[in-house]
């Protein structure tokens, strides 16, 4: 089981293969887990890492250290540590905010973050898991798939769920994404009710040159629910960008 030492944390990351390194990074109530499906599919020409963020799953913290900018900052360290170059980075959801954050720290505003919070403090990770995430898959989604996607959520240590949640919130990375100069792709399911396609759209539109794929049969966990397309429209993405 790899593990990195960084400051105020211990970072467990799951690796496969060899090569160019992949990095994958998971959402808010996610972990590594939600990205087996890609590490065994890349493993034979990257080399992918998928880490759990400080405070999730299998990696430590004290929550006051959680945030995106942190988090950022661990993926780098651990890229760093991999000593295998420049990677290219995965990110979905949250992960996607971390992706940005890699690229450039961006300050921001958000509304309704009383009642957010509040709606976590209320409430069991249980009884959020089961709330928040199959309102997340699409219709396609089986009940199987589903229930691990609860069941790895509700696991979650609250603190830094919440910690996370309040930071991710107040992300508003749209003048970052104007400066990204490397190549970039954007994955949307068409069945995401959570970041739908307009909004994907907006993404892809101030990223300059950013390729936007729409994966059918897919909600908000596209690699999951769909992951033969998620998984071609990736490996596509990367053979043309060599």
């Amino acid at each position: 089981m790899p593990t990195l030492r960084v400051p105020g944390a211990t970072i467990h990351y799951e690796q496969a293969g060899a090569g160019e390194p992949l990095v994958f990074l998971h959402g808010v109530g996610s972990s590594s887990h939600t990205w087996a499906g890609q590490l065994a599919h890349f493993a034979g020409r990257y080399l992918a890492v998928a880490p759990d963020m400080r405070g999730y799953a299998r990696s430590t913290t004290d929550p006051a250290t959680v945030s995106m900018a942190r988090f950022a900052a661990d993926v780098a360290e651990l890229i760093d540590h991999l000593d295998a170059g420049p990677a290219h980075v995965c990110g979905l959801s949250m992960g996607g905010i971390v992706a940005l954050t890699l690229w450039r720290d961006h300050p921001a505003a958000a509304a309704n973050q009383r009642e957010r919070l509040s709606a976590i403090d209320a409430a069991s990770m249980r009884d959020l898991a089961g709330a928040r995430m199959p309102a997340i898959y699409g219709p396609n989604a089986s009940p199987a798939l589903i229930e691990a996607g609860v069941s790895a959520f509700a696991r979650l240590d609250k603190a830094p769920y919440r910690a996370a949640s309040a930071d991710l919130w107040t992300q508003d990375l749209r003048q970052v994404a104007r400066t990204v100069t490397v190549p970039a792709l954007v994955l949307v399911g068409e069945q995401d009710p959570l970041t739908p396609l307009p909004l994907s759209e907006e993404l892809a539109s101030l990223i300059p040159n950013a390729r936007l794929v729409m994966l059918e049969r897919a909600g908000h966990l596209s690699n999951e629910e769909n992951p033969p397309a998620f998984n071609e429209a990736l490996d596509s993405f990367l053979n043309s960008s060599r």
